[in-house]
C-alpha cells in the first residue's frame, strides 16, 4: 500500500513540474485578438464634423464590430449622415431623437456590423464623419467604437 502510495505521489509529481513547465503555452498568444473599445468626442463649426475615434497601429488589421454616434446640432439644423470612412464609406441609418435640454437638434446612429480595416504600412487613423446642413455654428458628434485588434 505504501509503495502505491509512493508511486502515485512520484506521478502527480511529474505531472505538475510538466504542466508548470508548459505553462507558457497557456499564456495569450501574440496573435491573439485584441478588445478595443474606443470613444471620442469632437466639436467642429464645418458642416462635415470628422472624428478620429482610433489610430491603427501600423502593420496591424481592425476589425469593427459596432460603431454608436450621437451628433448634436443647434435647432432647425440636421443630419445628413454619418459614416465610416476607411477604406471605403460604410454609412449608417441615422435617427432623430429630438431635443437636449438645451433645445439643441439630436440625431444618433447605432450599428453592429463586421468591417475589416487595414492593415497599412503606416499608422491609420478611424475617422468617423457627421454631415449636416448648415456649417458656422457649434456642432458636436460623440463616437464610441468596439471591436479587435489582430495581425493579419
Amino acid at each position: 500500500m505504501r509503495r502505491h502510495a509512493l508511486h502515485l505521489l512520484t506521478v502527480v509529481t511529474v505531472i505538475v513540474v510538466i504542466l508548470a513547465c508548459s505553462g507558457g503555452s497557456m499564456a495569450a498568444s501574440p496573435n491573439a485578438p485584441e478588445p478595443i473599445n474606443a470613444s471620442n468626442a469632437v466639436t467642429s463649426q464645418t458642416s462635415q464634423v470628422d472624428n478620429p475615434v482610433f489610430t491603427i497601429p501600423a502593420g496591424k488589421r481592425l476589425v469593427v464590430d459596432y460603431v454608436s454616434a450621437r451628433g448634436v446640432v443647434p435647432a432647425g439644423e440636421s443630419v445628413s449622415s454619418i459614416s465610416i470612412n476607411l477604406p471605403v464609406l460604410h454609412f449608417f441609418v441615422v435617427a432623430t431623437q429630438g431635443s437636449d435640454l438645451f433645445g439643441k437638434s439630436v440625431f444618433t446612429a447605432a450599428q453592429s456590423l463586421r468591417v475589416t480595416i487595414g492593415p497599412f504600412p503606416v499608422p491609420r487613423e478611424v475617422v468617423v464623419r457627421m454631415e449636416r446642413n448648415a456649417f458656422g455654428t457649434d456642432a458636436s458628434l460623440a463616437v464610441t467604437l468596439a471591436g479587435e485588434l489582430v495581425n493579419p
